[in-house]
């Protein structure tokens, strides 16, 4: 009996339906029902006090490439945004411009936002994941509610927990 009850029990825990909880370390999700790569990760990406963080990546691939950005709070658990349904296809020579918030009226109108509404970040990371690793980006901060922006602030972009560019 006792042997019966535990199989019964293992079979309702294995059935239990997990939730998918996508943190910094996880595997990046599909684009466009295609695999990603984590290509690059950002530190000191922010969203608050009228400044917004900008990515811009130019696929450099002969191919179409899909490229997304996660964004994390500090802790850097659970994405705090959907990295597929913000995903754009870039042609090959093509630049994205990804933003964490914007207003029609800034320097950066035909940016993609990444959270709607703007997700609420005082100290955060990203990560750019893309459907090809023949990807460029840099990202910066910016005053979203001036144009042109009243300051900006250059962001390091790191492949593979190392620095790139300088």
């Amino acid at each position: 009996m006792r042997t019966i009850a535990l199989l019964a029990g293992l079979a309702l825990a294995l059935s239990y339906p997990a939730l998918a909880r996508a943190d910094i370390f996880d595997s990046p999700p599909l684009l466009q029902g295609q695999k990603s790569s984590r290509i690059f990760a950002v530190s000191g990406v922010m969203t608050a006090r009228g400044l917004g963080t900008f990515f811009s990546c130019t696929n450099l691939s002969q191919s179409p490439a899909a490229i997304s950005v996660e964004l994390y709070v500090a802790d850097g658990l659970d994405a705090c945004n959907d990295a597929n349904a913000v995903s754009v296809t870039a042609a090959p020579g093509a630049t994205v411009l990804f933003a964490t918030q914007n207003t029609p009226d800034s320097s950066f109108p035909s940016s993609v936002p990444l959270s709607t509404p703007p997700q609420f970040l005082a100290s955060g990371s990203a990560s750019i994941i893309a459907t090809s690793k023949s990807v460029v980006c840099s990202a910066f901060v910016a005053d979203v509610y001036n144009s042109p922006p009243l300051s900006t602030m250059r962001l390091e972009v790191f492949a593979k927990g190392k620095q790139k560019g300088g």
